[in-house]
């Protein structure tokens, strides 16, 4: 297995830069062609392996189901070109492979040494604060591997699955005995039951619980009770343990040695129109049973993988802080939250708060309280601030309307607030960095420093 590692927007990287060695390039290159320029959204939607969140691409204003999991440029043809290959990524994160290699994206503030990255503690706590998981106090957190953020996020998915209900449909069942409820089966009754003994074959169609569905939910609980972390991540939580209980009660007829074959009958997605939440439980499922798979035997021709999307991933961990101090946080999905250019003409900024009101009459003092935030996960400096971005805050100012907009960033300095005055209407548009440590002594110790920046961010945003 070739294991290679870089972190995101990495501006381009050379093979060697990501760690593969060198009598390795051709094979790498071989398998990244797979996957390289290839859009995520085109990958998602027939690669049964490759589990994306968010879960709804092109869900969010940076079309990240447009972009691909990292762009390569560069022939492969010969050792000198090989050299002269730069892979670029973006904002996604997490891992993905085909054939021989493994490629893991982890967060820019990460550091890396000598190709091997450091623990990707800020993915982690993201992580931990959108999906609600509990990872401060695992003891065999440090050298979690990216394939355990699959571990990580069952819990959240089985619950969210459960919430419709357990998983019933119809399955066809052959039986033997008094009871008939269906049609008889002639040759298997002359088979089983001559001499007559008052049991008739017969072949019947009902409605169960212990289904395809439910035992590959069963197999996943299985193969991650083996796991260092497994227990604690199936049974440290109360909600989470009665979950697993339901699917464990539910599957009597669990067989271990039936795995392959739960494994094939799942390849088609969940149809059902009422149970929704387990089409992606289902997709985590195998992605975990497979990788197990594809780990000892890495010779398949699949790509598989989990992605993070970073600007959605850091928008849903800001929701976490400011929702507490009264911003509300629209979503364009569900079509809530929405404040109108016009009638039939919504716009979704990111947060904001205070009133939004139709009309506004030109000349009155603007409330001090509204206030338009924007999170961007990208590089952020005077220069970078994209003109659309801009333009699409000063129209929110307007619309709103409010008198402070912002931009919040992860970055890892100090000092990193500026203002700049709006003229016309009038007003203050903010590029607020949000600091990143990059000198944690342990994940403990990350969330402390992560705490300070939640509340220097609040200070910085007077609330």
């Amino acid at each position: 297995m070739i294991s290679i590692s870089t972190i995101d927007n990495n501006l381009g990287k050379s093979l060697s830069d990501v760690g593969c060695a060198e009598d390795q390039s051709k094979l790498a290159y071989r398998d990244l062609s797979h996957i390289a320029n290839i859009s995520l959204g085109e990958l998602a939607k027939t690669k049964q392996n490759l589990v994306v969140f968010p879960k709804v691409l092109g869900d969010n204003k940076d079309d990240v189901d447009k972009l691909p999991i990292f762009t390569m440029a560069g022939s492969g043809e010969s050792d000198a070109e090989l050299a002269k290959v730069k892979i670029t990524t973006g904002n996604l994160m997490g891992f993905v492979g085909y054939g021989e290699t493994q490629f893991e994206i982890t967060s820019r503030f990460t550091l890396h040494e000598q190709g091997s990255p450091k623990e990707d503690f800020f993915l982690h706590y993201m992580l931990e604060k959108v999906f609600a998981l509990n990872l401060f106090d695992l003891k065999h957190l440090s050298g979690c591997g990216t394939f355990d953020f699959l571990l990580f996020l069952f819990p959240s998915c089985l619950k969210k699955a459960l919430s419709q209900g357990i998983y019933k449909t119809y399955q066809h069942f052959q039986k033997n005995d008094s009871n008939i409820k269906g049609a008889v089966d002639v040759s298997r009754h002359i088979k089983e039951n001559i001499p007559f003994c008052g049991r008739i074959s017969y072949n019947t169609r009902e409605r169960t619980i212990d289904n395809n569905i439910t035992e590959l939910i069963r197999h996943t609980i299985e193969v991650i009770k083996t796991k260092p972390i497994g227990k604690i991540i199936l049974f440290k939580n109360d909600e989470t343990r009665r979950a697993v209980e339901v699917i464990t009660a539910a599957t009597p007829s669990y067989n271990f040695h039936e795995r392959e074959r739960i494994i094939s009958i799942n390849a088609k997605p969940v149809s059902h129109p009422y149970f929704t939440k387990y089409r992606l439980l289902q997709k985590l499922c195998l992605a975990i049973l497979r990788y197990q798979k594809l780990k000892y035997g890495s010779d398949s021709k699949q790509i598989y993988g989990i992605l993070f999307d970073g600007a959605w991933l850091w928008e849903e961990y800001l929701a976490t802080i400011l929702i507490r101090c009264g911003f509300k946080h629209p979503r364009n999905k569900e079509s809530a939250g929405a404040i109108c250019v016009w009638n039939g003409n919504p716009r979704y900024p990111d947060f904001y708060k205070g009133t939004w009101q139709k009309t506004f009459e030109y000349g009155t003092a603007i409330p001090s309280n509204n206030y338009i935030l924007d999170a961007k996960y990208k590089r952020l400096s005077d220069a970078s601030i994209d003109r659309d971005d801009v333009n699409q805050m000063v129209t929110y100012m307007h619309i709103l309307p409010a008198n402070r907009a912002g931009f919040i960033y992860p970055c890892s300095e100090n000092n990193n607030q500026k203002t700049y005055t709006v003229y016309g209407i009038g007003g203050q548009l903010e590029k607020i960095g949000f600091k990143i440590s990059l000198q944690a002594k342990d994940y403990k110790d990350f969330c402390k420093q992560m705490e300070t920046s939640e509340k220097e961010l609040l200070k910085a945003l007077n609330i």
